[in-house]
């Protein structure tokens, strides 16, 4: 990398994350084919829609390879239909919550003063209006 500033920061970023433990799902380590991958041209493209359904052109490459995981991820759970696009953390978090969650169950969350997320029952998101949370935190 040219900008040394810039490298400098990426690799305090990586032993930040390399001594820490991190408990926010959507900051989860991902496995290095996971980096490969987001480092290639594919972060250079935007596919809105589903494949074959897009709303604009030259998404062919990218509906093959998000059909390969959709085949993938149906294979894998026995499922007639799967959807790999969660818009965000918070909405992959409320799609777990309404397929295995009724309302009134209780729900385990990392306090957000302590680096949780609000879709991990705070009483301002569904999960807390629709489930009973209980928190934890830490004091290291």
């Amino acid at each position: 990398m040219q900008d040394q500033v810039i490298h400098d920061l990426i690799a305090a970023e990586l032993r930040r994350q390399q001594h820490g433990v991190e408990l926010i799902a959507s900051e989860n380590f991902v496995s290095q084919e996971v980096l490969d991958a987001m480092g290639s041209c594919l972060t250079n493209k935007y596919a809105e829609g589903y494949p074959g359904k897009r709303y604009y052109g030259g998404c062919e490459v990218v509906d093959q390879i998000e059909q390969l995981a959709i085949d993938r991820l149906k294979e894998l759970f026995g499922a007639e239909y799967a959807n790999v696009q969660p818009h965000s953390g918070a909405q992959a978090n409320a799609a777990v919550f309404l397929a295995v969650l009724k309302p009134g169950d209780k729900i385990l969350g990392f306090d957000l003063s302590h680096g949780g997320h609000l879709s991990h029952g705070s009483p301002v998101n569904f999960s807390g209006k629709h489930f009973v949370p209980s928190f934890y935190g830490v004091e290291k």
